[in-house]
């Protein structure tokens, strides 16, 4: 290798002289929009959805138009991601004694938001998507299973087609978790309506943003009245409600995951721009991959629907774990900030010690240890090969819709000098 290619992380010239943007899609398009319609809301002094001296109801305009950009028939907005899950878990009445097939590879939120509810996560393997494994998901289910979250990991989507057969075949509830994926489809249809309930973030690293804040998606009118009466402390009913739900509405035990004013305005802003956002960072991430599809060595994550897929990540696979650590530090070295799935100690479940350690700050460590859980599962270290594996072996680089077009050709160029050097 001539000295001009040395690796930068050898102490050669890095690709270039600034990193790249982050993986912050919709936050670093925040801008004259966003600031009006919050302006807006505070001019109006009404920063709480239900009422107010002059109420805009922006939170209820943002379900309607979330729900008609998604193809739902409702939406929720609420204060986030996790939020959303909870909503949606406890909406089916899931509770102790049940279990929740959830992904190997998740943000921890998933996880954390089954065992709020008391009840335990079965964790399933994922596949070369990084996201669950249809087969290894029929063959984990018990007789206490009684709901799936396929999670959308990385701007992708789950292979849904078997994993909903599966479900139905076992009378399982469907959420999907659409934090990490939003806008995204499978099979022309948007994530988050295929199952029972759609779970989204609009979390700052997500495809659009309110810093915090999530939605709930659902078609199913007697579930979803449900959710809006568990997210607003068990009684508060939306109008629209009365005209779907025939009779009396009584109380039920909920909490507060209400949406403010403020961060509906923002998100009212950021929907607009959700087409645009995906529609650039699927054509970045399809460049990329074009640029280094030939690499000997290198091969690409399985897309079950690379048309569906938002484009919010470019991840590959090299043969062994040692390349792709020193492959992801010293593309980061190119300041082409790159890391390896396995590292992130909140995704993968080899690193969840609080669940591993069941550490609850109640004395009595439900979810597990109560009379109501008959299962058996349980989490250790290791106990997933073909996951850990899957997660050692790949690259992953975050994709923005603003990169120009020589951010797209310092990644390929950065790819095939560090391919050159550690394949």
């Amino acid at each position: 290798m001539a000295i001009t290619d040395r690796l930068a992380i050898d102490g050669g010239t890095p690709v270039r002289t600034t990193p790249l943007l982050p993986g912050w899609p919709g936050g670093l398009l925040i801008g004259k929009e966003e600031k009006a319609a919050v302006l807006e809301v505070i001019e109006s002094q009404s920063l709480f959805r239900h009422y107010g001296p002059r109420p805009l109801h922006r939170a209820a305009s943002l379900e309607k138009a979330f729900a008609q950009a998604m193809g739902a028939r409702h939406a929720l907005a609420v204060t986030s991601g996790t939020g959303a899950l909870i909503t949606a878990l406890a909406a089916l009445g899931i509770g102790p004694g049940d279990e929740v097939a959830v992904p190997t590879y998740t943000w921890i939120a998933t996880i954390n938001a089954v065992v709020i509810l008391g009840a335990v996560p079965l964790f399933v393997d994922i596949d070369e998507s990084l996201n669950m494994d249809a087969a290894a998901l029929a063959a984990a289910i018990t007789p206490s299973t009684r709901a799936v979250i396929p999670v959308h990991m990385r701007g992708a989507p789950a292979n849904l087609a078997p994993i909903l057969e599966t479900a139905r075949a076992h009378h399982l509830s469907v959420v999907e978790d659409t934090a990490q994926a939003l806008g995204g489809r499978y099979r022309g249809r948007r994530l988050g309506t295929w199952g029972q309930f759609g779970a989204f973030s609009l979390q700052y690293h997500k495809t659009i943003t309110t810093g915090e804040g999530g939605m709930l998606t659902s078609s199913d009118p007697v579930l979803f009245e449900r959710a809006v009466r568990f997210h607003d402390q068990g009684s508060v009913r939306m109008e629209e409600l009365d005209l779907l739900i025939a009779g009396d509405s009584p109380l039920i035990i909920g909490i507060n995951f209400r949406m403010g004013e403020l961060t509906a305005a923002v998100g009212l802003a950021q929907l607009k721009k959700m087409d645009w956002i995906i529609e650039r960072m699927r054509a970045n991430a399809r460049r990329i991959r074009d640029g280094i599809r030939d690499i000997p060595g290198l091969t690409f994550r399985t897309l079950y629907d690379e048309d569906g897929e938002t484009g919010a990540t470019v991840i590959f696979f090299v043969p062994t774990a040692a390349q792709a650590d020193r492959f992801a530090r010293a593309l980061a070295a190119e300041n082409l900030p790159a890391s390896v799935p396995w590292w992130s100690g909140q995704h993968v479940y080899n690193h969840f010690d609080q669940i591993i350690n069941r550490r609850l700050l109640s004395t009595r460590k439900c979810s597990w240890e109560c009379p109501h859980y008959k299962g058996s599962a349980t989490l250790v270290k290791g106990q997933f090969p073909r996951t850990d594996a899957i997660l050692q072996r790949a690259v992953h680089l975050d994709v923005h819709p603003l990169f120009a077009d020589q951010d797209v050709s310092d990644v390929i160029a950065g790819i095939h000098k560090v391919a050159q050097a550690v394949l």
